[in-house]
């Protein structure tokens, strides 16, 4: 019987070791590119084209917590994206893939500006962010966790302590 195990083993490292391994270079240039799409398609279509980059139980961190599924995402974004004088931009920086090649992450910088009352954008808030993506079945990459943070104001350098 141990000789019988032995060889199912074996078989068994053997098959493992001769399976296809997933291209872990072309997965992240992947996630680069629906992070790109996801910045594309909240500019286009606003929090629709948001929410439509998260699986159903995605999870979207906030100062004031965290949101859990699609739909409080879209309730706590909809006033966000509803003011037109608004927007939010970002780019991924960096992505990872794991050797699964089921899951991965982004980093990146994002930005908002707001229209003044002369019609021009102005600069407001940035920050960075981390987003981690899964692979669905149907090949796509959603978002299961959308963390970001705001940049800290410059602080003057006669006001450091001394």
């Amino acid at each position: 019987m141990n000789a019988r195990f032995g060889v199912v083993v074996m078989v068994l490292t053997m098959m493992q070791a001769c399976a296809p391994q997933p291209d872990v270079e072309a997965l992240r240039a992947a996630v680069m590119d629906a992070d790109r799409a996801f910045n594309d398609a909240t500019a286009r279509r606003g929090v629709e084209g948001w929410v439509s980059y998260f699986e159903p139980g995605g999870q979207q961190f906030h100062a004031r917590g965290v949101s859990l599924g699609t739909d409080a995402i879209r309730r706590r974004m909809t006033p966000a994206f509803a003011d037109t004088a608004r927007q939010l931009r970002w780019h991924p920086v960096s992505a990872v893939v794991a050797s699964s090649g089921d899951v991965g992450y982004t980093i990146g910088r994002w930005q908002s500006r707001a229209r003044g009352a002369d019609g021009q954008w102005a600069r407001g808030g940035t920050g960075n962010y981390v987003t981690i993506w899964r692979l669905q079945a149907d090949g796509s990459w959603k978002v299961a966790v959308d963390i970001g943070n705001q940049d800290a104001p410059a602080v003057p350098a006669d006001s450091a302590k001394r």
